[in-house]
């Protein structure tokens, strides 16, 4: 007969490390139970006795590529946490087993109190799951989500869209309302099956897809402000992979009302048609509800959009690009102690200037006022391919793109300069 409690399943090939932790999970309550199990029987434990949470130990290199291989196989017969634990931090590693599907890793060192904690969360983290699930079968049934895409459906939309906006300003948090719908006037046309699965790639757990009608989605963004959408506009037309396919409109939820915020977007959808990258962005400082006077002044909405676009690269300059140029720049002088080093920067742009006697060359990141960077290579007198510009969309900036970028043009200087 099945265990009235929870069931703990404890994937390990070593003993040692058994008794060194098992000691402290008898402190859960006495009605749940520890299934010790070797990796080769991990599986079968889970289909025969539906375990709540799982932990899983790695003791040495040499184990592991069968770690990986059984956490991968694990999440083929379930969805509940994974917890990891290894003797030492290993980042690499650690990198694999989240990509693998665990939840949660320590180390040994942590103390044996931590596992406990970990995994009383885990057990928690499942029931929530659990309940989560019940809930949107519920929904499902009432026909206020759609079974197939797991949107707010068009018969219940005005129901759903108030308690969401109701959420957002009880609990004193920001919210963007996004309208996407195909671009009517694009020779390419994108199935309603195909932008589904798009939308639902590109948007969190906490963001809220509603059907306004069969061809316009409504995606109300919680806890993000007008940058943060438009970052969630670029993942979206870059995952369609073609420009002009969608029109896109966000406005900030603020303290406008249901029926104002529907008005506007929908009305922005029109205006997009015909807007820079078919994307407006509003907010209660530019436009004039009554008489429509934002609807006409389509130049006032795009030097808004390139206001936005700004304020993101500002902070991708800050918090990624800089620090990344500044320690490049030391190494480099390390690297090449007869060549001159320099980083240049204003609002629009950060550049490094690699220079030694008349061997000039630059590598420029610019913000052209847009939904993307450019990357820029240039050597002076060269007409060669080695001068190049490539476009890179703002979700795609990270530290390795940059460090990436940097020793491609440290190794291209290198060699235009001998």
């Amino acid at each position: 007969m099945k265990s009235s409690g929870n069931n703990v399943l404890f994937v390990t090939n070593e003993d040692e490390i058994v008794n060194l932790l098992s000691d402290q999970l008898i402190l859960l309550r006495n009605i749940d139970s520890i299934l010790i199990r070797l990796y080769t029987d991990a599986c079968d434990c889970i289909d025969t006795e539906r375990p709540h949470s799982i932990i899983i130990t790695c003791s040495n290199k040499q184990e592991e590529a069968d770690c990986i291989e059984t956490i991968k196989l694990m999440k083929r017969h379930t969805i509940v946490p994974i917890i990891l634990v290894i003797r030492e931090y290993d980042e690499d590693f650690i990198k694999e087993a989240n990509k693998a599907g665990i939840s949660d890793c320590l180390t040994v060192e942590y103390g044996h109190s931590e596992i406990l904690m970990r995994t009383i969360w885990s057990l928690q983290k499942n029931e929530m799951k659990e309940t989560h699930k019940k809930m949107i079968q519920l929904l499902e049934q009432l026909k206020i989500i759609d079974k197939n895409t797991g949107f707010y459906t068009i018969k219940q939309n005005k129901r759903v869209f108030e308690n969401e906006i109701t959420y957002l300003k009880e609990n004193h948090l920001d919210g963007v309302l996004m309208a996407v719908t195909p671009n009517r006037d694009s020779e390419t046309k994108i199935s309603k099956s195909r932008l589904d699965e798009i939308i639902k790639s590109n948007v969190r757990g906490s963001d809220n897809v509603i059907m306004h009608n069969e061809t316009v989605y409504f995606i109300v963004l919680t806890n993000t402000n007008l940058s943060g959408a438009m970052i969630v506009w670029s993942r979206i037309t870059k995952t369609v992979g073609e420009e002009g396919v969608l029109c896109g409109c966000i406005i900030d939820i603020g303290s406008n009302n249901i029926e104002d915020l529907k008005e506007l977007s929908v009305k922005g959808l029109e205006v997009a048609i015909k807007a820079p990258n078919n994307f407006i962005a509003i907010n209660e400082d530019n436009y004039e509800l009554n008489d429509g006077m934002w609807l006409k002044t389509s130049g006032v909405q795009q030097d808004v959009n390139i206001k936005l676009f700004k304020q993101i690269f500002e902070k991708k300059l800050e918090s990624v690009i800089k620090p990344v140029f500044e320690f490049a720049k030391k190494t480099a002088k390390r690297k090449f102690p007869k060549v001159k080093f320099e980083l240049v920067e204003d609002k629009s742009k950060i550049s490094m200037i690699a220079s030694r006697d008349d061997k000039i060359s630059e590598l420029v990141i610019e913000h052209p006022g847009s939904t993307f960077l450019n990357i820029s290579y240039i050597h002076q007198g060269l007409d060669s391919p080695e001068n190049k510009t490539t476009k890179v969309e703002f979700n795609d900036i990270n530290e390795t793109l940059i460090k990436d970028s940097i020793e491609t043009f440290l190794s291209e200087y290198a060699s235009y300069a001998n």
